[in-house]
């Protein structure tokens, strides 16, 4: 949330979990397509506290990703989840 408000090229956010006891690891990842509110998000939020936890910002060193990209993967997980609650 602390993203989605300020960023309005907030397309998702991803925070990771133990697959045994469902608890944070304590950190996720975040996606914002305009350059300028990455820029602003990392020097703005970097260092910064998030609830009682302090966060790091940085750009992923993943490869790039498009919306189109990133909307057909968040179809695919849609589908997967309605095919294994049947």
């Amino acid at each position: 949330e602390a993203f989605q408000t300020k960023y309005p090229s907030f397309v998702m956010c991803r925070i990771v979990n133990d697959k045994t006891t469902g608890l944070s690891k304590g950190y996720g990842f975040v996606s914002l397509m305009d350059p300028m509110d990455c820029a602003r998000a990392i020097r703005e939020m970097d260092q910064s506290w998030l609830g009682s936890r302090p966060i790091k910002v940085k750009r992923s060193d993943w490869k790039e990703r498009d919306l189109k990209q990133v909307q057909k993967e968040q179809q695919q997980k849609m589908k997967k989840k309605k095919n294994n609650k049947r």
